[in-house]
């Protein structure tokens, strides 16, 4: 069996939600002021609807992307937990093909990911805020 590595460092994830839809974004927690102990919610920032597009002749299947709400310029949706099924890494293609996507409206990789230095401190916690 062959173990794929993926990067852990950024706060990208794809969210099943109970739609059907796959929303690739910047996902993170929102706690209640009083008590940062207390999940209130959840954000999606720059989320897209991913979906499967048609076999290639070479076997590959491509995704496709379109915004996940495109009836609104806000970048930044909250949502219940009732509404996600699961939060998972997106492999290495499809995290690449994000992170050239939210470059291209200006958002640089700094801004995506967390530097190594600061994942290496004892702490094996996910991060729980998604980048501004």
């Amino acid at each position: 069996m062959t173990t794929v590595q993926i990067k852990t460092n950024h706060n990208v994830r794809i969210v099943n939600l109970v739609t059907g839809d796959n929303v690739i974004c910047i996902f993170g927690q929102m706690t209640d002021p009083d008590n940062e102990k207390q999940i209130i919610g959840y954000r999606m920032v720059y989320p897209f609807r991913l979906k499967l597009g048609t076999v290639n002749e070479d076997k590959t299947i491509p995704i496709n992307y379109e915004r996940w709400c495109p009836f609104s310029p806000v970048e930044e949706h909250r949502l219940s937990g009732d509404h996600i099924i699961s939060a998972v890494y997106p492999d290495s293609n499809i995290l690449d093909s994000f992170v050239k996507r939210l470059g291209e409206i200006g958002i640089t990789e700094d801004q995506i990911f967390i530097p190594e230095e600061e994942l290496d401190n004892g702490d094996n916690s996910e991060p729980d805020q998604a980048a501004e």
